[in-house]
């Protein structure tokens, strides 16, 4: 048998440590060290979360919080299918949806009639949103496992309140670049036909992909590990340095402009942030 030897006293503990893994394997949560844990009875407990948020915003993007925490990307967020038939008028699939930032690509088959002669295409789609607000509530509860507790969520609400958005559908009118461009002029003057069915996908996408990174993050990390006790030391809210509108993806924090209703629920996180741990 192969003798394991400690160097030194005091290197005994790692020592143990590398047999014990070698002979029964275990799995060590922790929480990313990009991850600013907030005491749980911090009297700026909601200014402490939105700091955190605000931290590893840029992190989620590309899905690496840091060494050894994966998480999905953000970017691109694939999107489901969208299918319009409001009406025999207005008629449209898009399909292979991405969205990177504030642009968003895809395919579409479309068939509008504004006017004579009738919208008609198909082929590649591209476009992008400015100035978009997003309210995000977070729905969810402690429960234990191992004898410790965990927070899982349950539920992502998002909704999305669009100011700019605009679509280029190419080979309108059989590619016809004269009439292609007075078509696609009418398509986003009339953005009220098909805006309000086009932002529930992005809504669904957008909760999917954070309700998998938010279970991911508390997955390896306990509740006291999120939120221990005692008290921490919060500076006031730094924001990130606001970017050219063009390509910027929601402002997930800002205060919603428009009324949410909030159900009852075990806890819940909004923005602005509230929490009830007790």
């Amino acid at each position: 048998m192969r003798q394991l030897t400690c160097p030194r006293v005091a290197s005994v503990g790692n020592c143990v440590i590398v047999v014990f893994n070698f002979l029964f394997p275990i799995n060590i949560f922790l929480l990313a060290f990009t991850i600013t844990p907030c005491a749980r009875n911090e009297p700026l407990l909601e200014r402490c979360i939105i700091n955190a948020a605000y931290q590893i915003r840029p992190l989620l993007v590309h899905g690496n919080l840091g060494d050894g925490f994966p998480t999905s990307p953000l970017e691109p967020l694939s999107l489901d299918n969208i299918e319009l038939k409001l009406s025999s008028q207005f008629q449209a699939v898009f399909k292979d949806l991405e969205a990177n930032g504030g642009n968003y690509t895809g395919k579409y088959s479309l068939h509008l009639n504004l006017l004579l002669p009738d919208i008609k295409g198909k082929g590649n789609m591209q476009g992008y949103c400015e100035n978009a607000k997003a309210f995000v509530k977070i729905r969810g509860s402690r429960y234990l496992r191992n004898g410790k507790d965990y927070v899982k969520f349950s539920k992502m609400t998002t909704l999305i309140d669009f100011k700019d958005f605009k679509l280029k559908l190419a080979n309108l009118f059989s590619g016809d670049r004269f009439l292609g461009d007075v078509g696609n002029s009418l398509i986003n003057n009339n953005q009220e036909l098909y805006l309000k069915d086009i932002a529930p996908s992005l809504e669904h996408g957008l909760s999917k992909h954070f309700l998998d990174v938010a279970d991911k993050i508390l997955a390896s990390a306990t509740f006291d590990e999120m939120f221990p006790p005692g008290k921490t030391f919060v500076s006031p809210i730094t924001h990130p340095p606001r970017l050219p509108l063009s390509g910027v993806s929601p402002a997930l924090f800002e205060p919603p402009s428009f009324k949410f209703k909030i159900p009852k629920e075990v806890f819940y996180i909004k923005c602005p942030f509230k929490i009830d741990l007790n």
